[in-house]
C-alpha cells in the first residue's frame, strides 16, 4: 500500500489565496488532513468483511449479472434482425 501524504499548511494556503478568510481554510485543511489519515491505524480485517458480503452473495449478483448482460445482447441481436 502506497503511503498518503497531505500538507495542511500548503492546502490551507492555497484556500486562502481562492478567497476563503484564513479561519475557513485552515479548518478545511484540517478536516482534509484528518481524512487523509483516517482508517491508517484499523486495518480491514476478515471478519469485517465478512459482515458486508459472502463469497455466495457476490457469486449470485455476478451471475444476475451476466444473465441480464445475455438477455440484453439477445434483445440487441433480435432487433438487429428485424432491420
Amino acid at each position: 500500500m502506497s503511503a498518503c501524504t497531505f500538507d495542511a499548511l500548503t492546502a490551507a494556503r492555497a484556500f486562502e489565496a481562492a478567497g476563503m478568510d484564513r479561519a475557513q481554510a485552515e479548518a478545511v485543511a484540517e478536516q482534509l488532513r484528518a481524512a487523509a489519515g483516517a482508517g491508517r491505524d484499523d486495518p480491514v480485517t476478515k471478519a469485517d468483511l465478512a459482515h458486508f458480503a459472502t463469497k455466495k452473495d457476490v457469486a449470485s449478483a455476478v451471475n444476475r449479472m451476466l444473465i441480464a448482460q445475455l438477455a440484453i445482447a439477445g434483445s440487441l441481436f433480435a432487433a438487429l434482425k428485424l432491420f
